[in-house]
């Protein structure tokens, strides 16, 4: 009888496919906590180089802001202002990290839910949302956690850049079939479910 009563709990804990608003929203919550947390890494990454590579960076920037959206949003103009910048090695470096962690933080941000705290980001938690497989909605497999994460992860990052096609056509997908599935989902076999209202 302790048994029985000890798999209770687990056979309540019903899940259904999560409704679109609430995904929205919560996904809106972690790309405003992401993007936070690229601008402090984004504060923190010229503190580890010298003062000629900090003041050459900040003068890049100064300069960068001068420039108008069309040109900063247009990649080949950017990257012939950032040839004729002729910056240092050091200061090459360092955006070079700033870029390869603005990459890395999201998807390691997704792998971090999905895979350590039950599917759940930040985001997701606040409406009790999960990741779960798409067949019988049961933890995923690393793997799939990992082509998720690397999916979504850098399909966000393209939402906040010149192209920001593959990240629209990402999140839009949902949109366009019956079960409301991202392309990271189909391509991982998940999806985001939430309790069910009769559980």
């Amino acid at each position: 009888m302790e048994s029985n009563s000890d798999e209770k709990p687990e056979q309540q804990d019903v899940l259904v496919p999560a409704s679109l608003a609430k995904r929205m929203i919560a996904y809106a919550m972690d790309t405003i906590l992401l993007f936070i947390l690229i601008q402090l890494v984004a504060l923190l990454i010229p503190n580890l180089y010298d003062e000629n590579s900090k003041a050459e960076f900040n003068n890049l920037i100064n300069q960068v802001s001068i420039l108008s959206s069309d040109d900063r949003f247009d990649s080949s103009k950017m990257a012939t202002f950032l040839e004729d910048s002729q910056l240092s090695a050091e200061t090459s470096e360092m955006l070079l990290s700033m870029m390869f962690t603005a990459c890395f933080l999201p998807v390691l941000y997704f792998v971090c839910g999905d895979a350590f705290f039950r599917g759940q980001t930040l985001g997701k938690a606040t409406f009790g949302l999960r990741t779960v497989t798409f067949q019988n909605f049961e933890p995923p497999a690393f793997r799939k956690i990992l082509i998720r994460s690397i999916v979504k992860g850098l399909a966000s990052i393209t939402l906040i850049t010149p192209f920001l096609l593959p990240g629209v056509l990402n999140f839009c997908f949902c949109l366009f079939n019956r079960n409301k599935r991202c392309v990271h989902d189909l391509l991982s076999g998940t999806i985001t479910a939430q309790p069910s209202p009769q559980s």
